[in-house]
């Protein structure tokens, strides 16, 4: 046991030397831990250790902590170095002796956040994180004010998983990404007026399974903003979406040389759908908003933005009876349909943790002007994927 103690107390010996305090950090203890370890050293730092049996322990002679504090004291040079020199706050380095020097039980990954050093001549605060394998990390803070605090764990540990978490966070600040999208929702229509074609908007059916909104498309995303805890985007794409507008009881959608309306079908036809059908090729634009918490989970989200697009297809499906018969007979029609072949309209969202959701709603109105029911088309429902 003191041959696997020795070189992880030079290693921890040559991390704190200089500093006037120092103190631990203990992490969040697996399940599978069994035996934990305190070391108070010469210099009033006080260090934890936690493992999930001795074996792990006498694993460590096997990394040669013994020489690690010479390479980690040139890489905290490189590292303040280009920190100093660097443009934004703070600059990480990530070197990887395993791989520069393989078959020498290195470390798998040494990763270093150096922070630009403050007006008054201070140092900035650091942070190292030695990787010895998958499994078992060391990390030590050094705020600039002459505190430092020390890591040790397994892998699982809530700590060392946030701060690497947060290093790389701050690696895609500004970098621009693409997202898959895809809404699922239901179909209204609002703003209605009567007019020569329909006095009113048509009564359609609420909860049906032909009558819903989808939309799948790709969100290429700009951060405009960056915290640590809140991202500010703007965000566009194409998208391909569906409106259903299912009619209810007896209705059916009727369409003629000069007007698209709905009607009751006479008693003899027994109607189980009429549904109108509209695929709309969009392009929408959204300022987002995006919280997370202290474990880099998403809390709050919120959106606003428009669309517009371009009527891409459509058709009229009619499935019926004739009394007297249980043949299912069914017929479509495609075409103009008297729509407006462009749609735009305005679009938000709002979510919470795992829930999110939409709302959009038509500028224009979804025919021509006196070719069908003057209403609009409100959309909404549920965000299942994307930013």
């Amino acid at each position: 046991m003191q041959r696997a103690f020795l070189p992880f107390f030079l290693l921890l010996s040559g991390l704190t030397a200089g500093l006037n305090e120092a103190r631990a950090t203990r992490l969040a203890v697996p399940a599978t831990v069994q035996d934990t370890i305190v070391m108070r050293l010469p210099n009033r730092a006080t260090l934890t250790l936690t493992v999930r049996d001795a074996a792990q322990l006498r694993q460590l002679k096997n990394y040669h902590l013994d020489s690690l504090t010479t390479r980690l004291a040139t890489y905290i040079t490189q590292a303040e170095a280009a920190a100093k020199a660097g443009t934004t706050n703070q600059v990480t380095m990530r070197f990887y002796p395993d791989k520069d020097q393989p078959g020498q039980n290195l470390p798998e990954e040494i990763r270093i956040t150096a922070h630009k050093p403050g007006t008054d001549g201070t140092k900035g605060p650091t942070k190292t994180q030695v990787y010895l394998n998958k499994k078992f990390g060391i990390t030590t803070y050094n705020d600039g004010d002459g505190k430092n605090s020390i890591s040790i764990g397994t892998n699982g540990s809530s700590s060392v998983k946030t701060k690497a978490d947060s290093a790389k966070r701050g690696d895609r600040r500004d970098r621009h990404t693409v997202d898959l999208r895809f809404d699922i929702g239901l179909n209204s229509f609002v703003n209605s007026s009567a007019n020569s074609v329909s006095s009113g908007a048509p009564s359609l059916s609420r909860w049906g399974w032909g009558m819903g909104y989808t939309s799948i498309g790709l969100d290429y995303v700009q951060p405009i903003a960056y915290s640590k805890r809140a991202k500010l985007a703007l965000t566009l794409g194409p998208e391909f979406t569906t409106n259903r507008f299912l009619l209810r009881g007896n209705d059916q959608w009727v369409k003629t040389n000069t007007a698209t309306f709905t009607e009751r079908a006479p008693d003899a036809k027994q109607i189980d759908e009429s549904r109108l059908t509209i695929n709309t090729l969009s392009l929408p634009v959204m300022l987002r908003l995006k919280l997370r918490n202290k474990d880099d989970r998403r809390t709050l989200s919120a959106g606003i933005g428009g669309f517009a697009g371009y009527r891409v297809g459509g058709n009229i499906t009619t499935e019926y009876k004739l009394a007297g018969s249980d043949n299912k007979h069914e017929d479509k029609l495609r075409g103009d349909l008297n729509l407006n072949e462009w749609q735009y309209g305005l679009q938000g969202e709002i979510g919470f943790h795992a829930l999110r959701l939409f709302a959009r709603y038509n500028l224009n109105e979804v025919f021509e002007d006196a070719k069908g029911p003057q209403t609009h088309a409100l959309s909404f429902g549920l965000r299942v994927l994307g930013f």
